[in-house]
């Protein structure tokens, strides 16, 4: 009993050690990124699971560039090949400690890959993410975020029915690793 009793609390201080030192703002971020549209939420169509990749670099605590690969297909339609939607984001974050919450814009794009042929639509897309982290250890964190990614700007103004926010918007999770 004893033993378990001195494991726990052994557990316990380290746990809560790396949260105190976690409030440290990072400079390189590795992320996995695991997502779903509001729309797949919606209808309960939990098998169009949309993962990614993350790399992101701070110039300052509180500035930073970072690039997100998130693979749409096939995993979120019909289509028998893949696509890739490229994003390029520039991050403002207030690192606040154990919490820190950031706002990301910056130009995406749009690639498909299907028989070998190889499709890059030549019009920009436009990201806008909004999110936060828990920075659980100095070197993880846990985030949740939701990103926006807008087809066309004036249909977005417009109001027109070209413009569908229930599948161009993205609900997730992202782990991340930060040195």
């Amino acid at each position: 009993m004893r033993v378990k009793i001195v494991l726990i609390v052994g557990i316990m201080v380290l746990v809560c050690g790396g949260v105190v030192l976690a409030d440290t703002p990072s400079v390189f971020e590795a992320g996995l990124l695991n997502y779903y549209t509001i729309g797949d939420i919606a209808d309960s169509e939990f098998s169009r699971y949309t993962p990614g990749v993350r790399m992101a670099f701070y110039i300052t605590d509180w500035f930073g560039l970072n690039g997100d690969v998130i693979v749409k297909e096939p995993f979120s339609g019909d289509l028998v090949g893949y696509q890739f939607l490229l994003s390029t984001t520039m991050v403002f974050r207030w690192p606040l400690g154990l919490f820190e919450p950031y706002l990301g814009i910056g130009p995406a794009y749009s690639i498909t890959v299907d028989s070998g042929d190889f499709d890059m639509p030549p019009h920009i897309l436009y990201g806008a993410r909004l999110g936060f982290d828990f920075n659980i250890t100095p070197v993880f964190c846990l985030g949740v975020e939701a990103n926006h990614i807008i087809p066309d700007i004036p249909s977005l103004v417009n109001g027109t029915d070209e413009f569908d926010a229930m599948a161009n918007t993205y609900v997730g999770l992202a782990l991340k690793l930060k040195l």
